[in-house]
């Protein structure tokens, strides 16, 4: 019998795809679906990106670079100046990802021992379930700081004895899944702390241009040192298939990484680094994406608080973090939404020590003639 990692059966499976199992049992019922459980919006990539990538496929394609391209370094390098006014070295403080999930996975190696005692990660509870998954792999102490009124998580809260031990910690602004977002001064905050305590602090950005009133900070405009930030193309160009992000930030970090990332080759192809080269580049397609999820966001809104029921903060993202009404609890809601054809994510699939089980998250992803379609079956459901 081959002797295997036991970690695969002791984590309950990735939560989407159990999701995915409940909804294939509906189809089979010749039921519409209404799917607001994945990110992954329904709206077209902008065409001059599919036509960078296709501008980018080479008679021969090569390996690439674990470094990417200096066109895509100058292009995201040029962006956080113009989002953040903030100013980085493109050919030492910026590394190109393969999207925002597996740099979720893989970063913690980049400071876990697994055979010191002080090797824990810090991350939010709710939040993005990679964050445990990938210090878990690592052989690391994952551990799960509960949110709870506005979801801010602040660090400099935490106990002396768990941040002694501490080697590196994830923030998430804006948060998913409540929408959440830090302000600057908090950020500032928590690079105070994390120095202090010559902790590694990453903020996950992913979110970052998907907002509906005042566009949220970074946390490069609170200092590089000990820092690193993590972008994504998915959700801000419409480009969750083409799997493109970067992280930035510390260039004694970002060099490490390189080193770390060239051992199992995590790099994006050149035609696609040529799509996220033009996407990076062009701010305008992101106003008519932000534009098309406040309309969706809007027209959930109006209908929630028309009968009664709390969409919980969700400032930005493209998300909605709905609480449960009476006699529910965040399975049982999902499930009876899903009998009747609408789809949303119980939040217990975001928490890991019980969090987010007083609500349920709305990912924006149908078009806006669905949302409404999908507001019409909610109040024949709802009343």
């Amino acid at each position: 019998m081959p002797r295997l990692n036991p970690l695969l059966d002791q984590l309950a499976e990735y939560p989407m795809v159990e999701l995915e199992r409940r909804k294939r049992a509906v189809a089979a019922r010749g039921l519409p679906l209404y799917d607001f459980s994945v990110g992954d919006p329904v709206e077209p990539t902008p065409l001059f990106i599919r036509q960078a990538l296709k501008d980018g496929v080479k008679p021969r394609c090569g390996y690439p670079s674990i470094a990417g391209t200096p066109g895509l370094r100058g292009a995201i390098a040029d962006y956080l100046g113009r989002r953040f006014d903030v100013e980085v070295n493109p050919d030492t403080q910026i590394l190109p990802t393969a999207g925002a999930k597996e740099a979720v996975f893989h970063t913690p190696l980049l400071v876990i021992d697994p055979a010191a005692e002080d090797k824990a990660v810090v991350f939010p509870d709710p939040g993005y379930p990679a964050y445990q998954r990938g210090v878990l792999f690592a052989g690391g102490e994952a551990v799960a700081v509960p949110l709870s009124g506005d979801h801010i998580f602040r660090p400099w809260l935490l106990p002396a004895e768990l941040l002694r031990r501490t080697r590196m910690i994830w923030l998430n602004t804006p948060h998913n899944p409540s929408g959440a977002v830090t302000d600057l001064d908090d950020l500032r905050r928590a690079v105070d702390v994390a120095q202090r305590y010559d902790i590694v602090l990453v903020c996950d950005e992913a979110y970052a241009d998907i907002y509906h009133d005042a566009p949220p900070p970074s946390l490069l405009q609170a200092g590089t040192q000990g820092v690193l930030v993590l972008h994504s193309l998915s959700k801000r160009s419409g480009m969750t298939g083409y799997r493109s992000g970067f992280l930035a930030g510390d260039p004694a970090l970002i060099a490490r990484l390189r080193r770390l990332r060239s051992n199992p080759g995590l790099a994006s192809p050149d035609f696609v680094n040529a799509a996220a080269q033009a996407a990076w580049s062009d701010d305008g397609h992101v106003v008519q994406r932000r534009d098309l999820f406040r309309a969706k966001r809007q027209a959930l809104l109006d209908f929630f608080d028309q009968i009664g029921i709390d969409v919980h903060l969700s400032q930005a993202t493209i998300y909605l973090w709905v609480r449960v009404p009476a006699g529910f609890d965040d399975e049982s809601w999902a499930a009876a939404l899903l009998d009747h054809g609408v789809v949303v994510s119980p939040g217990r699939m975001f928490g890991v020590n019980g969090a987010g089980r007083g609500y349920v998250r709305l990912a924006l992803v149908p078009s806006l003639d669905d949302v409404r379609a999908a507001i019409t079956v909610l109040r024949g459901v709802l009343g």
